[in-house]
């Protein structure tokens, strides 16, 4: 494995992936009792939330599965639901929450015995503790869960594993080790017709082209990444892709056009709530207005971010 010197680019979003939704049992065409199929359409509604960035309610209805799977003591569906909890956690920086909602889930899904279950919990905690900095045992719980994969033939899943590898190689520094998983994750969501994981798949192949200062293709690979995720109206994505074509445009030297960018990435994080990205991107987009004598452009972004820093400040 060729390893090359560098860092993953400061200030980017990187694209974990997860499968949130009924992903832990068999699908069967027998019409489940009147509370399972209640858990069943709830898992349902909080994936159908999460992709329109309405983060509250997708908790809320992934909580309220959890409840009543623990009242029927539905091993299945208490372990889809805590992991979906756990997602959203990772997505909110709220990652050693997620990491003992990850960890609770795996032990269920062991006690299940349930391959599928322990896979997805693998899955699941090994972003968690990527997240946190925990590498190694990332790492490790990915290991398991490729295994798993190939083992029982779960395209989407290995799919997703892969990508996730390819994470850790890129913030090792390992590039070439990375593009190659990047590149086969991408290849198998492909084949599966599964556009939201190919999508994440490209913006992860731009970090690895920024990182190694090919700046011009990583701004196609956003560019397709973009295209794909505003398809198929993946809010977050969109907002994540628009923040990295800022970012290399500026790179690139053209000022003007990253500022464009980084506007509309702030309004992006706005509108799904992510303020804390979103006043990352208006501070930068404050910058570059002022570099270009952009004063009264830049008064009026400053504005903005007063407010927004108020309401990031209220208890």
């Amino acid at each position: 494995m060729k390893r090359m010197r560098g860092r993953c680019p400061i200030g980017v979003t990187l694209a974990l992936l997860f499968v949130i939704g009924c992903s832990g049992s068999p699908e069967s065409k027998e019409v489940p009792p009147p509370l399972l199929g209640k858990i069943r359409q709830w898992q349902a509604q909080g994936q159908r939330l999460l992709g329109q960035g309405e983060w509250e309610l997708a908790k809320s209805a992934f909580e309220d599965a959890r409840q009543l799977a623990e009242s029927l003591d539905d091993l299945p569906g208490v372990v889809e639901a805590l992991n979906s909890l756990g997602a959203i956690a990772v997505q909110e920086r709220r990652a050693d929450e997620a990491v003992l909602l990850h960890r609770r889930a795996l032990g269920l899904a062991e006690e299940s015995r349930q391959s599928s279950l322990i896979l997805q919990s693998l899955t699941r905690l090994g972003a968690g503790l990527q997240v946190v900095g925990q590498s190694a045992e990332a790492q490790e719980r990915y290991q398991r869960a490729l295994s798993l994969a190939r083992e029982s033939g779960d395209k989407k899943q290995e799919a997703i594993v892969l990508n996730n590898l390819g994470l850790l190689e890129l913030q090792s520094g390992s590039f070439d080790a990375a593009r190659g998983k990047f590149e086969a994750a991408r290849a198998l969501n492909q084949a599966l017709g599964e556009k939201r994981e190919w999508s994440a798949n490209l913006l992860n192949l731009g970090l690895v082209a920024e990182a190694q200062g090919q700046l011009d293709e990583a701004q196609r690979h956003f560019e397709s990444a973009l295209e794909m995720d505003k398809a198929s109206e993946q809010q977050l994505a969109i907002a994540g892709d628009l923040a990295a074509l800022a970012r290399v445009i500026e790179k690139r030297g053209n000022k003007p056009a990253a500022l464009a960018y980084y506007q509309r990435a702030y309004w992006s994080y706005r509108a799904v709530e992510d303020l804390s990205r979103a006043r990352e991107a208006l501070q930068r987009a404050i910058g570059l207005a002022r570099e270009l004598n952009r004063r009264e452009e830049a008064e009026s972004l400053d504005r903005e971010l007063s407010a927004m820093t108020s309401t990031l400040q209220r208890p």
